[in-house]
């Protein structure tokens, strides 16, 4: 009977909610390891929503345990992804970021053949008060200049 109930339960909660995209960005926010994975997942296989939860997926991404996932998320649909709103979503996740955010978001971009964000990322690193975050800006400008516009 409580299986049952679960199951009528989960079932509103889907109907209630106004789109596939709520439901997947209220299993990527959840605390549950459970949601976060089916949700990521599901994005691997279909990635077409991905651009909508773009915000959600790089700030996974920067995660340790959920960067792969995130990260195939977002390289299934990179084609998808406006390339200006990836480099304002990669710029958001960088302002209080350190060394470590800001090779992860540079990894990421190249993966994602994201070269506009990847310019964005350089340039943010390049202005960096930590010589670490500017070395960050010097190493992907050497190996990825020739790709950035």
């Amino acid at each position: 009977m409580a299986a049952e109930q679960e199951v009528a339960r989960c079932r509103a909660e889907v109907n209630r909610l106004p789109s596939r995209v709520d439901l997947l960005a209220k299993a990527l926010s959840s605390s549950s390891a459970w949601d976060r994975s089916a949700a990521l997942d599901f994005l691997g296989l279909f990635p077409e929503d991905v651009p909508k939860l773009l915000d959600l997926l790089v700030d996974l991404s920067l995660s340790t345990g959920w960067a792969l996932p995130a990260r195939e998320a977002i390289r299934a649909a990179r084609k998808e992804i406006d390339p200006s709103r990836f480099a304002r979503v990669a710029l958001e996740c960088l302002s209080e970021g350190d060394v470590d955010d800001y090779l992860g978001l540079a990894h990421l971009m190249v993966e994602a053949e994201a070269w506009e964000a990847l310019s964005a990322v350089i340039s943010k690193a390049a202005a960096s008060s930590d010589p670490e975050i500017r070395e960050v800006s010097r190493g992907f400008t050497e190996s990825h200049g020739g790709m950035l516009p």
